[in-house]
Formats: C-alpha cells, structure tokens, sequence
C-alpha cells in the first residue's frame, strides 16, 4: 500500500503551525478490547496538568503524525491549551497493524478506549471526539455504543452510512474513489466490484449503518460544498434532528462551508484556497466553531455557545455565511429551464436535438469536483477547456439581470437516443462568468442502463431509433449565480478519471472488453423537452424576458398579415409550430409584418431574435 498515499491524506487532514515535533507523554500505550486483542495509542497531556478533559481521535493513517501538529489550531502548542490529547490508530492500521480484524465492530473498539480513558487517573469525567472523514465515521460508530464519558463530538467531511450510491453514483463505478480507498489499505475493491448492482447486500449494508435513533450527545457536524459526502450529510443531519434521542435533538449542529474534502492538493476544510477560487471569510471557521463547541460541552466555558443557530452555512456564489434554526436550507420548490436550439437554456420549450460523439478511448477529463484521489484536483475549476470538445455539448442560459439561488439537489431530465446499447450520461453545471470562466459548481452522472433503477431486473439496454428518458440527480448545493453571470451545463459522456468509462457495448460492467463508439442524441422540443430543475423559487430575468414586453404581435388570432410592434433591431424572426419545426424564416431588413397566409389553420411560435438572445410570442392562425 503507497506510504507517499497516505503521508499526503495525513499530512492535509490538519494544517502544520510548526516543523518541530511534540512528545507524547505516554507513546505507544497498548489498550486492551474486549476480544483480547489490542490496539495502540499516544497521550499527549499539557506540562503541570494532573487531569483534564480529553480529546479523543482514532485514525486509520498513523497516530505519528499528530506529533507535528495537532488539529484545531493547537499545533505544537499543547501547554497554551486545556486538553489532553490520546490518538489511537485504528486496529489493522500502524501501530495497530497485528490486531485480529476478523471478528470485530470499529464502534466496540471505540467504546473500550473510551473506557480505558476513564480509568486513568489524568482523565477528569468527559470525552469529545473530533476528525474528518474515516475519522469522522468513527466518531458515529462509538457514539453509537453510548459510553457514559462520551460526551460530544465533531465528525468533519463524513457519515456513518455505507451505501451503494456512496460508490455507484448514478450507477457508474466512482473508479478514482475507489483506487484511493484500496491504497489507503481498506480493500474494498473485491466486495464493491462483486456488487455492481444494488442487491441484498447494499440494502443490509445501508439499514445497519444508519441509525440515528442510536446517537444521544451533541454533535458538530462539519460538511463541505465540495465534498463527495455532503449529499448523504444533509440527509444524515435532518435524520440525527428528528430521531436522535428527544434530549439532544436540538443539539445537533451543521456547518457547511466552501470547503472540499482534502486529501490531495493544498485544499482542505478551513483552508481559503478552494479549487481556483479563495473564500478568505471562510478561513479557519471549522476550527474556531468546533473549539467553541468542544469548550461549552467539555468544560462548561459562557460562550453562549447554547444559542449558536444550529445550521451555519456559506452562500457559496454569494460568498456569505447565513445561519438557520430550520431542519434543512433544501428549497422544495422548483425552477425549470429547458434545453433549446443554439446552446440555450430558457423558460421556453425547446425545439430541436444536439447530438455528440462518445469515445472510450478518448474519454472526457476530470477537472476537479468532489474527487478523492491523490492525482486529482478537488474544488472550483474552469470547465472551459471541455468547450471545444467533441464528445461534450453545452446549453446556457442569457446574462442574468437578477441573482438566481439553487438551494438543494438539481436535476437534469433528459430525452437521450443513442446507436449503441448503453452508455452514461455526465452533467457539469457551471457558472459562467463575465470574465468567460466557466467555474464548476457541481456535477453527477448516471449509466443509461440504470435508467429505470439500479437493480439487476431494472438493467435495461436501449435500441437504436428509440429515445429513453433519463433523470440525473446531483448533490445538494446551496449557490447563487451573480446578475451578469449565466448559468451553463455541460453534457458529456464520461468523466474520467474520477468515473469508470462506459464500454458501450452492452456487456458485463468492470471487466475488459470491446469498446464501441456512441453517437449519442438529446433531444430537447416539445415532445422530449430536455430540461435542468433548479430548487429555487427565482424570477429569471434575462435580457431576452426583460424584452418581452417591448414588443407585442397583432392581430391575434390572424388570418394571413401578423403585424409586430415594437422598437426591434432584430436579424431574423422565425415561425414554429408546436413540434419545434421551423416553418418560416425572414432576416433582414427590419421586419415589421410576416405573412401567415400559406400556414395551416393552428397554434404558433414567432420567435425574434435580438443579437444573441430571442424572445417568442404565441399566436393562433385561423
């Protein structure tokens, strides 16, 4: 397993304050678990202290580490605080490497440090937990053992739940994901790849790794935008709210911020640096959230820590934090804009169908997003480079004159024809800015094949000449598009290397084979209309709506001269039926009358275009 792997996911999981080193007080200290097997730890305990509250961190990438920094700002600076520090690595791990891993619950584990803890004489009567990722995850398995001195904890970037969407998103293998996890020595692999359907397994996976009814202390629970975890915290958040126990159900709180997972390059949570972009607001706001809660509940510190609101959350876009006793920020209502002819995405239906070229051999790239893997970048990039590629189209929306919020998980509904028997669907939403930046907000993906569900009876391959539809789900978001900006998507066939690339042919997922190239449709005009579901409750005022009510058409209904009044610099006006087919095009000069005479008795579209924006008005031909 790669040392340099899991030097990199260590080193950035806290931030460094000073190259020397700490000394643990007691180093590497055998614990006994109830097995008789036994796991490793060091104890770090500030000079003069006789006992103290303590911190407890369990980590599967070497307790060694924390001798150069410890979290929270603390860094090598354990006399200037009040805590005392016993890092564990995790049975199968480093110093714990020898333990018996066949028969055992992580959970358990937690539980009889806990009580080997409370049986020192340097241990006052409470214990906090703290740490990201597999380090958060633990904190939720302990916690679920209900020891009497677990007192709260701070789980950063993770969840306990085992889900099969966690590695199948969309039903597409998060290949890069997965790479990562089995260098970092959890070999997964073998049990993931035999499970490439949602099946039994996934479900007594999912069922006996959720259980909030089981959580009874406060939590600070610590998310990122862009974070491959966040979607499942959201849900994971509502859930310890409304069924942990009654006691502390108001005592369960949420931070989010414009943070990504960390793991590989210099970002991680509190850093500023996100991606390509710098929230410097954000900075440091884990640590100082966390030290307050672990002050309130640990040594009963006034710092009216009890009327924190207890979600906190950035406004990524808006780049400000807001704050909320509400369950959740999800707007349940929603904002639609469809798919259209020339790369547009408006309130008005689309009329025709884009098509682009899938190859294996030359999949699309990864540029950053909620990635995990050493080789990848996380967070905020430019997309712009994808523009000119031929296996990627893209639709957008006008300049926004107002803010437009999305607050939950968007959806993008498309009406998808392909030549082959299978393929994925990748979805990149942007922002697009002034500057011509195209900076990603989020993205997702779903293999056609699990268009209809993700279980073996609901594969379902597609035949040529047919149009399937198929829904992509992407995670929660809370982002606003700026007035002058404008909100893009981009719509491709893989996204490598973060995802598995789709063979095409049809055949059995995650072994070699043939590749087949796709020659993949979306169709988006009144009977297949394509469209992107924001959860918002916006008024989209583009250039183009703002111009609606500058011009008006007459006599309506007509019987062959519909006249057009308004000040309209236009170079072409167009007549569409209601199947989105062109029927008549005039450019110009000015136009100011179009002959309908030679048009069926019917309903209509004029649609008159102003530079690159257009407007459309109804009409009906007698």
């Amino acid at each position: 397993m790669p040392q340099t792997n899991k030097l990199i996911i260590a080193f950035l999981f806290f931030s460094f304050l000073s190259y020397s080193q700490l000394t643990p007080t007691y180093n590497d200290i055998w614990i006994n678990m109830r097995d008789g097997e036994q796991i490793q730890a060091d104890v770090y305990i500030p000079s003069g202290v006789d006992s103290a509250e303590v911190i407890l961190i369990q980590t599967p990438y070497n307790k060694n580490f924390f001798s150069l920094s410890l979290p929270l700002g603390v860094g090598t600076n354990l006399d200037g605080q009040p805590y005392i520090w016993v890092i564990v690595d995790w049975r199968g791990f480093y110093g714990s490497n020898g333990a018996d891993l066949s028969n055992f619950e992580r959970g358990e584990d937690g539980y009889d440090v806990c009580e080997w803890i409370s049986q020192q004489v340097w241990h006052k009567d409470r214990i906090g937990t703290w740490g990201p990722s597999a380090l958060g995850g633990v904190q939720y398995s302990t916690a679920r053992e209900q020891h009497p001195s677990h007192t709260c904890a701070v789980p950063i970037v993770a969840h306990p739940q085992q889900n099969y969407n966690g590695y199948f998103t969309g039903g597409v293998l998060e290949k890069a994901r997965l790479e990562q996890l089995d260098a970092l020595g959890y070999g997964l692999s073998p049990i993931i790849l035999a499970n490439p359907y949602y099946n039994a397994l996934w479900t007594f996976s999912e069922n006996s790794t959720w259980y909030p009814q089981d959580i009874i202390i406060p939590t600070l629970q610590i998310g990122g935008w862009y974070d491959h975890n966040i979607d499942i915290m959201m849900d994971w958040y509502i859930a310890t709210r409304t069924q942990s126990e009654s006691s502390v159900q108001n005592e369960q709180w949420f931070l989010v911020g414009p943070w990504v997972h960390g793991g590989s390059g210099a970002a991680y949570v509190g850093s500023s640096i996100q991606g390509e972009l710098s929230y410097p607001n954000a900075e440091h706001v884990s640590d100082s959230m966390a030290w307050d809660f672990l002050s309130y509940y640990l040594l009963d510190t006034p710092n009216n820590w009890e009327n924190t609101n207890l979600i906190t959350y950035y406004r990524t876009g808006e780049n400000q934090w807001s704050s909320t006793n509400a369950n959740s920020i999800e707007i349940i209502t929603e904002d639609i804009l469809f798919l259209d002819q020339g790369g547009q995405l408006s309130s008005n239906n689309g009329t025709s169908s884009t098509l682009f070229i899938s190859d294996p051999h030359l999949p699309s790239p990864t540029i950053g997003g909620a990635t995990l893997h050493t080789t990848l970048e996380q967070g905020p990039f430019n997309q712009s480079s994808l523009d000119s590629r031929p296996d990627i189209i893209t639709f957008e929306t006008d300049d926004l004159s107002n803010d437009v919020t999305a607050s939950g998980r968007i959806k993008v509904n498309l009406f998808v024809e392909s030549d082959q028997p299978d393929a994925d669907v990748s979805i990149r939403i942007v922002d697009l800015y002034p500057d011509g930046r195209s900076m990603l907000v989020t993205d997702g993906i779903h293999r056609m094949r699990f268009r209809n569900g993700f279980t073996q009876t609901d594969e379902s391959f597609m035949t040529p000449g047919s149009v399937y539809n198929v829904e992509v789900e992407l995670p929660f978001i809370h982002y606003t598009w700026k007035a002058g900006h404008q909100i893009k998507i981009y719509i491709g066939g893989n996204n490598a290397k973060r995802y598995d690339v789709n063979l095409q042919n049809g055949g059995p997922m995650y072994i070699a084979g043939d590749t087949n190239i796709a020659s993949i449709q979306i169709h988006h005009n009144s009977s297949y209309p394509s469209r992107l579901i924001l959860p918002g409750n916006n008024t989209f005022l583009s250039t183009s709506e703002l111009n609606k009510n500058l011009f008006e058409v007459f006599p309506n209904p007509t019987n062959d001269i519909l006249k057009i009044k308004g000040k309209l610099n236009t170079n072409k006006v167009e007549v569409i039926n209601i199947q989105g087919e062109v029927l008549l095009s005039l450019s110009k000069p000015i136009i100011n009358t179009v002959n309908t005479s030679d048009l069926a008795p019917g309903i209509y579209f004029l649609r008159i275009y102003l530079n690159k924006n257009w407007v459309e008005k109804r009409f009906v031909k007698l």
